[in-house]
């Protein structure tokens, strides 16, 4: 006898193999997946209330041992069980709405809805989180980021590299006219559109089809390549740097990126602290997308900001719980091609050293819910993508 240990992502897969009714796979599907869920100060009552009715149910609550003993009145919670407790709780939860248990229900419902990805069509191109993976090309127009400053400072030479990308598959370019890498100087307005809106008008001429964003985080900047041909707005600062960007958005209706950065790029790598690093990203996106839905903006790709205002380790952290941030049913961008955190990790690497550590960064992004990948070299990431969906479809699985 051979016992094999199967994975959840092609438990349908084997069900099929083993000739399971298929009126009955979801009674597995719910019945085989452990979900665990983080709750920060709960009522002690409503946790106590809580362990007892996962219990009940199948399941269990890890609560501060200070709660049995009532020398606490709040506690954090881990709840532990499967989709099909966490269906029973939420069925009785429903009868209890006091010591915060009509919060928690709430939130498990709101999970446990299991709300597709959205799509997005944009210039008769389908973004279709749900089933594929997408690559964004970096095209900085300036004299001073990291990576690439300096190098496509006029529209020709901004244009071949444009023109190389496409031909590299690129999904989305993403024109930037300020270095916002740590320590840099903001730039005017002026200055920042001189260097944009040529580059996007060439771009946009010589390719009427590809989906353009700007990384800004100025209305103005944003508005007039919009009206010169971009599509989406890239903000570092999630919308908030400047309040005239929500306007901006809600106008013209474009999809927009919105990023964690703690500080500002000047001062945002000046000994970044976190007491609960996830906990802290996780109230930010919650944050900022309750307020954009309130203006009616509600086309939210979410970024949580790799290099701004994080160290290595933060960095490393985020990756490795990226899949955390699919609880907001929002695409995940991330940005990390070629940043420093590789090259610490990859003794003192120097930046043009950095694409393999680059490629399984985000390899691993890919398994852990990334939808957008922001690289300097795309075709290498392409080729990624490829090989990614193959070994997903062939296990038949739901990779998110």
């Amino acid at each position: 006898m051979i016992l094999r240990k199967i994975d959840f992502s092609y438990l349908e897969n084997e069900l099929e193999n083993v000739k399971v009714d298929r009126a009955v796979f979801n009674l597995f599907k719910e019945k085989s997946q452990i979900l665990l869920f983080k709750i920060y100060n709960l009522d002690a009552r409503g946790a106590n209330i809580l362990k007892q009715e996962f219990l009940s149910a199948g399941g269990d609550v890890a609560i501060s041992r200070e709660v049995a003993s009532f020398r606490t009145e709040k506690s954090d919670a881990i709840l532990i069980g499967t989709k099909r407790v966490y269906k029973r709780i939420i069925e009785k939860l429903s009868y209890m709405p006091y010591f915060g248990l009509k919060d928690v229900r709430m939130s498990l419902e709101k999970y446990l809805e299991n709300t597709p990805l959205p799509i997005f069509e944009i210039r008769g191109k389908t973004f279709d989180f749900n089933s594929d993976k997408f690559v964004m090309g970096i095209l900085n127009v300036t004299p001073d980021s990291f990576s690439d400053g300096g190098k496509f400072l006029n529209v020709e030479d901004a244009l071949k590299h444009a023109e190389k990308m496409v031909a590299e598959g690129v999904d989305i370019i993403d024109v930037g006219g300020e270095s916002t890498r740590p320590y840099s100087e903001s730039v005017s307005v002026d200055e920042e559109l001189r260097r944009v809106i040529p580059v996007i008008e060439a771009i946009r001429k010589e390719f009427p089809s590809i989906p353009i964003s700007i990384d800004t985080y100025k209305s103005k900047v944003a508005e007039e390549s919009i009206n010169v041909g971009a599509d989406i707005i890239n903000d570092i600062s999630g919308l908030r740097f400047d309040p005239l960007m929500i306007d901006v958005a809600k106008r013209y209706n474009v999809p927009v990126i919105t990023m964690h950065i703690k500080g500002t790029p000047k001062d945002m790598q000046r000994n970044p602290h976190y007491d609960d690093l996830m906990k802290e990203l996780l109230e930010y996106f919650e944050e900022r997308i309750n307020f954009l839905s309130s203006f009616g903006i509600d086309k939210i790709i979410i970024d949580p900001g790799i290099g701004f205002g994080k160290t290595k380790e933060h960095n490393l952290e985020i990756l490795n719980k990226l899949h955390e941030f699919t609880i907001f049913n929002k695409p995940i961008l991330v940005g990390l091609s070629r940043k420093s955190f590789i090259g610490f990790t990859l003794d003192n690497r120097p930046v043009d050293d950095r694409l393999y550590g680059t490629l399984a960064s985000n390899m691993f992004s890919l398994i852990k819910g990334a939808s957008i990948l922001r690289v300097h070299d795309v075709l290498p990431h392409k080729d990624m993508i490829r090989m990614y969906r193959a070994i997903i479809s062939e296990g038949k699985g739901d990779n998110r």
